[in-house]
C-alpha cells in the first residue's frame, strides 16, 4: 500500500513539471522492471508465496477489465472535463497550456494526469489502459482490506470477489474521478483503525501521502483530505507535538497546491458558492433545500447496499457497544461527512434538484468507502462469535 502510494505521489510531482510524459515513461519502466526482477533473484522464495496471494487480485483485475474494454462510452463529466485534460498531457504539454483550457478550472488535473499516462504506454498506447489504472487502485483497496481479515483464505478470496463485484460499475470507469477518492478513502480507513504506536510512522506517513493526492484529484478532496487529518489527530496514539506537525504538514499542502495554482494561472475559485448567494437565502428556500436534500439523500443511500449496510451496522455499535470492534473513526467520518454534504448543498449557488440529481449519488458513493472496512470487521467478528 505504501508503494502504491508512494509511486502515485511521485507521478503527482512529475505532473507539475513542464516535462513531457514521453521524456520521463520509458526511464520510469525501466527502473521498476529492474527492480522487479532484482526482488525475484533475492527473495524468490517470498515472490512465489507473494503470487499465489496475489492471483485472485490478478485474476479480478483482468475480469473487470475485459468490461472496461469492451465499454468504451465515457461519462458526461470525461467526456467533456477529463478526456479533454487528459489529452493535453498525452499531447505532451503541460500546466501552463492547461490553463488555457476554460473546463480546467472546476477540478485539479492528477486524475486525468494519470489517464494520460498510462494511456501512452509504449507499444499499446491505447486510451483506455490509463483507466485501467483506476480499476487496478480499485481492486487493491478492496484487496487490502480483504487480504488479512480471516484466518481463513477462501473466505477472504470470496469476500474480496464479492465486495469488487457489488461495488463495480461500469460507469465508474468512464473517465470519472470518484472512484480514486474512493478507493484512496478505503485503504485510509484500515490504515487508521489498525493505527498503534509500534506503526505509527508507516501509517502517519501513508495518511498525509493519501491527503495530498486526494488535494490534486477533486475541489472535494479536500473535505475528504480534512476528515482524515482530524481523525489522525485524534487518535490517542499520536502525542501533541505530533499533532502539532501533522496540522503543519496538512497546511503546508494546501498552500503548496494554492502556489502551483497561482504560478501556472489557475483559477483559485471556480465553485459555486459566494456569501452575496448565501445571504440572500430565505428561510422557506432553506427549508425546501434541506428537504429536498433529505429525500435524494435517502433514496441515493438505499441505492447503495454497502453504504446502507455500513450506516446500520454503525448506529447498531454505536447502542450496543462492541469492545471488540472500535467505531470512533467511523463514526466521526459520519458526521464529518454529513455536515459537509448538508452545507454543500444547502449554500450552493445552483438549482438543487438539478445538483442533486447530478452529483449527490456520486458523493454518497465516494463516501461509502469508509464504511466497507467497518462491514468488514462486523462480518468477522460475528464469524467468530458463531
Amino acid at each position: 500500500s505504501l508503494n502504491l502510494i508512494i509511486n502515485c505521489n511521485i507521478l503527482l510531482l512529475l505532473s507539475l513539471t513542464n516535462f513531457k510524459i514521453k521524456d520521463y515513461q520509458l526511464f520510469l519502466f525501466v527502473i521498476y522492471v529492474l527492480i522487479f526482477l532484482f526482488n525475484i533473484i533475492k527473495f524468490k522464495e517470498n515472490f512465489l508465496k507473494i503470487k499465489t496471494n496475489l492471483f485472485i487480485l490478478f485474476v479480478s483485475f483482468i475480469i473487470f477489465g475485459l468490461v472496461i474494454a469492451n465499454n468504451l462510452d465515457l461519462g458526461w463529466d470525461a467526456k467533456y472535463f477529463y478526456h479533454t485534460k487528459s489529452l493535453f498531457f498525452y499531447e505532451g504539454l503541460g500546466l501552463r497550456e492547461l490553463s488555457e483550457f476554460e473546463h480546467n478550472k472546476w477540478h485539479p488535473h492528477f486524475g486525468s494526469f494519470l489517464w494520460a499516462f498510462f494511456w501512452s504506454i509504449p507499444i499499446f498506447d491505447i486510451e483506455y489502459f490509463g483507466r485501467l489504472f483506476y480499476l487496478f487502485i480499485f481492486c487493491f483497496s478492496i484487496y487490502f482490506i480483504t487480504v488479512e481479515s480471516n484466518k481463513n483464505t477462501l473466505f477472504n478470496s470470496v469476500l474480496f470477489f464479492l465486495i469488487l463485484s457489488i461495488t463495480f460499475n461500469y460507469e465508474r470507469f468512464s473517465g470519472l474521478q470518484e472512484i480514486l477518492i474512493f478507493s484512496f478513502l478505503i485503504i485510509s480507513s484500515k490504515i487508521l483503525y489498525d493505527l498503534k504506536i509500534s506503526n505509527k510512522i508507516f501509517s502517519v506517513s501513508s495518511i498525509l501521502l493519501i491527503v495530498n493526492l486526494l488535494l490534486w484529484i477533486k475541489s472535494e478532496g479536500v473535505a475528504y483530505a480534512s476528515f482524515l487529518i482530524i481523525i489522525l489527530t485524534i487518535n490517542k496514539n499520536i502525542f501533541l507535538k505530533e499533532k502539532i506537525i501533522i496540522f503543519t504538514i496538512f497546511i503546508f499542502l494546501i498552500l503548496f497546491k494554492n502556489f502551483i495554482f497561482g504560478y501556472y494561472e489557475f483559477e483559485m475559485n471556480s465553485q459555486p458558492y459566494n456569501m452575496a448567494f448565501i445571504k440572500q437565502i430565505n428561510l422557506e428556500e432553506l427549508l425546501f433545500r434541506i428537504k429536498s436534500l433529505i429525500i435524494y439523500g435517502g433514496y441515493y443511500s438505499l441505492k447503495n447496499i454497502l453504504f446502507l449496510i455500513g450506516l446500520l451496522i454503525l448506529i447498531r455499535l454505536y447502542f450496543f457497544k462492541n469492545p471488540q470492534i472500535n467505531i470512533n473513526n467511523f463514526l466521526i467520518f459520519f458526521i464529518l461527512n454529513i455536515l459537509f454534504i448538508i452545507f454543500a448543498y444547502t449554500f450552493r449557488d445552483m438549482e438543487i434538484i438539478y445538483s442533486l440529481k447530478t452529483t449527490l449519488e456520486r458523493i454518497i458513493f465516494t463516501s461509502s468507502a469508509f464504511y466497507i472496512y467497518l462491514v468488514i470487521l462486523y462480518v468477522n467478528q460475528k464469524l467468530k462469535i458463531n
